[in-house]
């Protein structure tokens, strides 16, 4: 549950994003290794995936922005 309250810098949000949409670029190691210790995206054996809560947490990012177009 925490992953989902803690607040999240810009710059981790738009690492969450990426990893949500499944980007393969470079992501830095800080906001990694952040969004790991909130349970919000794991290491999959191949690339970083979210997990059930980060999933969560992309899903209402996502809505909270389609609310402000």
């Amino acid at each position: 549950m925490r992953g989902m309250l803690a607040p999240l810098s810009p710059h981790e949000e738009v690492v969450l994003r990426k990893v949500g949409f499944g980007d393969r670029g470079a992501l830095d190691p800080d906001h990694i290794r952040r969004l790991l210790q909130l349970d919000l995206i794991e290491w999959n054996g191949w690339r970083w995936v979210l997990t059930a809560t980060g999933q969560r947490r992309h899903d209402t990012m996502a809505a909270d922005a389609s609310q402000h177009l």
